[in-house]
């Protein structure tokens, strides 16, 4: 009997503010398509805006970020939503990510999105879809441009 795949579209966000940002997020669409076996990519263009950061952050951490969001296939038999997330952690890692205060300038940063109309949330770990898809347009305006049906069904969802 073969093994039955479950093949769903998952949407990333990826963000950079430091270093070589567009190589940053080069190399954090190869790593997740190598990692995760992702099929059917779609890329959005990079969406430029100002940092958020608190209002006591240093004034260092306000450095323009890069934004783009990915669409895939992905399957989740092999990649549940909590496996996913250990793989971004590496990932993230790997392109020289250090442990830093929440809203910190970072070299990468990778969010799942949305994974198809799945609802799913893991306490203080990972909820699904982003709590900040409809309210970040950095989110919400890359993710538009390239699933926007699909975007559209989950604002319908989520209000």
């Amino acid at each position: 009997m073969k093994n039955q795949q479950n093949f769903q579209k998952i949407l990333f966000g990826i963000g950079s503010n430091l270093g070589d940002k567009n190589l940053n997020i080069s190399n954090a669409i190869d790593k997740l398509q190598n990692y995760l076996s992702l099929k059917n990519i779609k890329i959005s263009t990079i969406y430029k805006n100002p940092a958020m950061v608190p209002p006591q952050a240093p004034i260092e951490w306000n450095k323009e970020f890069y934004n783009i969001a990915i669409s895939a296939d992905i399957d989740l038999k092999t990649f549940d939503p909590l496996k996913i997330l250990e793989i971004i952690k590496k990932i993230e890692k790997e392109l020289g990510r250090k442990d830093s205060k929440r809203w910190a300038p970072r070299e990468i940063d990778i969010d799942i999105l949305l994974i198809d109309e799945i609802f799913f949330e893991e306490k203080n770990i990972l909820k699904i879809p982003h709590e900040g898809l409809l309210k970040r347009d950095f989110f919400y305006k890359t993710v538009e441009e390239i699933e926007f049906e699909l975007l559209e069904k989950m604002r319908q969802k989520i209000k």
